[in-house]
């Protein structure tokens, strides 16, 4: 019975990232946290978090791969025809002496996101577990970091213009590439939807 009313009254003592506010609930709580002072979510709701993080985390890392060997347009003016994939558009940007800049769409459109699809399955399945695995930290703070400059939805975007620009001047037609690229900017917009840090240490009992 001790043991029971201890686990229940566990407490969390944290603040508020926007603010400072400090801010105190149960450790065992599944509901959203929400700051008294200005507003801003403390805690993310709990249930099934992690579990949501885990499935779409993977699938969007599974789908990324094809997405990145698969043409993404196929380009035809006049009798001349190409095809385009993600990879084919970085090596073509070295070619033209745009080195720098091709390093810079692979490391934010292809290297960071598949990095920060990774650290938050790593996450997530510990969190699932309830149970600190090994590099946990290490991870979640790569997954932190890798959140605020995975650009793979910044590059789609930059597809979508570029079809806007071209519509006029040769006939397009999309492939399987531009769908899974589609895929895996709503699976990561998912994930970034239901990861939260603090949730996480605490279902893996690693918060202090």
């Amino acid at each position: 019975m001790f043991m029971e009313n201890l686990t229940v009254k566990a407490k969390v003592f944290t603040a508020c990232a926007a603010c400072g506010e400090a801010v105190v609930f149960e450790s065992n709580s599944e509901e959203k946290i929400i700051c008294t002072r200005c507003g801003s979510t403390v805690k993310k709701h709990g249930k099934n978090s992690a579990l949501f993080v885990t499935a779409f985390s993977i699938s969007a890392f599974m789908l990324f791969v094809p997405a990145l060997l698969y043409p993404v347009l196929d380009i035809s003016v006049s009798s001349l025809s190409s095809s385009a994939t993600v990879l084919g558009s970085i090596k073509a940007l070295y070619e033209e002496g745009l080195g720098a800049v091709g390093l810079l769409v692979l490391l934010t459109s292809v290297i960071v996101p598949m990095g920060f699809l990774l650290t938050c399955f790593y996450v997530a399945v510990s969190a699932l577990l309830r149970r600190r695995l090994p590099m946990f930290i290490p991870a979640m703070r790569l997954a932190n970091f890798f959140q605020e400059w995975h650009m793979a939805d910044v590059f789609l975007v930059g597809i979508l213009v570029s079809i806007v620009k071209l519509i006029d001047m040769s006939e397009l037609t999309f492939d399987y590439g531009i769908y899974l690229l589609m895929l895996v900017c709503t699976f990561t917009a998912i994930t970034e939807v239901y990861y939260d840090t603090l949730l996480f240490r605490i279902k893996a009992g690693n918060y202090d």
